[in-house]
């Protein structure tokens, strides 16, 4: 009887897998869900010095874009070391885009001194603080942790926007 108990338990365990496996089989997210990880994106440089973000795309007039360059983690430019987690894509806009330098924005955060600066968890040298601009409308959140005796340098913790998600109403079924 201790093999028939043995062999029951195998049963039953592998039609709990199998049922677990069909049941998870081609169910998709419901709209308005997220996954239970965090999405990596790239860096969005427009005109080769303004940072945006992909919450900012959308506002851009697709007959306005004069190139697109994708760089991945290997191929990124030497000024741009360190800033590229996932990549960069670098837009190159017809039109002027709205962007601040750093040092402004630390004035309008009311840091006065030296200042580091952190994108997304992306820490930027001193050159990419000094050479690079940000555009407002990318700006989700800024953070100033102020110099202290420990630390001697402010340090401005920037979240950039994120894309909405495309919400589609109940019983949408798309089709690839």
């Amino acid at each position: 009887m201790n093999d028939m108990n043995k062999h029951l338990v195998r049963l039953l365990l592998l039609t709990g897998l199998t049922a677990a496996a069909f049941r998870g089989y081609g169910q998709h997210p419901v709209a308005g869900s997220s996954p239970g990880y965090a999405v990596a994106e790239p860096l969005y440089l427009l005109n080769s010095n303004s940072i945006g973000s992909s919450g900012f795309l959308p506002q851009l007039t697709p007959a306005d874009i004069a190139n697109i360059h994708i760089y991945k983690r290997d191929t990124v430019p030497p000024r741009l070391a360190g800033l590229a987690l996932t990549g960069i894509v670098a837009i190159d806009y017809k039109k002027q885009i709205h962007s601040q330098s750093f040092a402004q924005l630390s004035r309008q955060q009311g840091v006065s001194g030296p200042f580091q600066v952190t994108i997304d968890g992306r820490p930027l040298s001193a050159e990419q603080v000094a050479a690079l601009r940000i555009m407002p409308a990318a700006i989700a959140q800024v953070h100033v942790t102020p110099a202290t005796p420990a630390v001697p340098e402010a340090v401005i913790t920037i979240a950039l926007t994120k894309a909405k998600p495309v919400e589609y109403p109940p019983g949408t079924i798309l089709i690839r």
